[in-house]
């Protein structure tokens, strides 16, 4: 959604450790239960997507200045409520959120991923404002001058980043049974590469959910094919450097031809 509303998120990784450090923290060495730990997470990574989308809607300075100021920020709060080091949690609640399994065997992380799907697709493809995401992505002033709150929409936006990068966060932490300082780095890259492979326009205004699924994919079967493989990890992001420049790549010759 923020890519096709023209805009980008740096944070993510950094909103990800955040809200999965102080959600086990607050489990482990608060001793706050899982079921009030978890939303007070979500809220903390809420409120980061809030001021991301508050300052960009507001002011002309490019997102990619904001959520990367907001990066480094993010990510050193992880590492000073850590203190660099790595929070074990033993919560039965909080555990068989990140690796329990229903309904005969699905994992349950499977189920969230599908929950997450259907949202953003019902956003995008169903309601009034994901077409309002379209239109402020392809012009923000044209999308103004009828009437679409471009301010509203791009807070609104940014907000959703944040809830759900959250939420990621802390299913990462429950899958490993702890927290680090560390996790979700990288993860803003693979989610824009998974994007940018998906189809959608770095400019804005051109995009579908389906491409990017297919992308996500991609960049999973990339990282666990070159893991199963051995490939040195230093390479492993120099291949998906190449992915995505050949990506937008593909997205400027289809603009130029158009």
């Amino acid at each position: 959604m923020v890519i096709i509303l023209g805009g980008i998120d740096l944070s993510v990784g950094s909103v990800i450790a955040v809200s999965g450090c102080l959600c086990c923290g607050l489990i482990t060495n608060v001793g706050v239960p899982s079921i009030i730990a978890i939303p007070i997470a979500i809220c903390a990574g809420t409120l980061v997507g809030a001021f991301n989308g508050f300052v960009i809607s507001r002011t002309t300075i490019p997102p990619f200045i904001v959520t990367l100021a907001m990066m480094n920020i993010g990510r050193g709060f992880a590492r000073i409520y850590t203190k660099a080091t790595t929070i074990l949690v033993d919560d039965p609640l909080f555990t068989f959120i990140g690796s329990g399994k229903i309904l005969g065997g699905v994992p349950i992380q499977f189920v969230y991923m599908l929950v997450v799907i259907v949202i953003s697709g019902l956003i995008l493809n169903r309601t009034k404002f994901g077409r309002n995401i379209y239109a402020v992505g392809d012009n923000r002033q044209a999308a103004s001058y009828s009437g679409i709150n471009s301010r509203r929409v791009t807070m609104t936006v940014f907000v959703i980043m944040g809830i759900f990068a959250s939420c990621a966060g802390i299913l990462s932490s429950a899958r490993t049974f702890s927290a680090q300082f560390n996790v979700g780095e990288g993860s803003e890259m693979d989610a824009i590469s998974a994007v940018v492979l998906g189809g959608t326009s770095m400019s804005g205004g051109v995009g579908r959910l389906s491409g990017t699924i297919i992308g996500c994919i991609v960049i999973g079967v990339l990282n666990n094919g070159m893991n199963i493989l051995g490939i040195d990890s230093s390479w492993q992001y120099v291949v998906k450097g190449v992915v995505v420049l050949i990506a937008v790549f593909i997205d400027y010759i289809k603009k130029m031809k158009d």
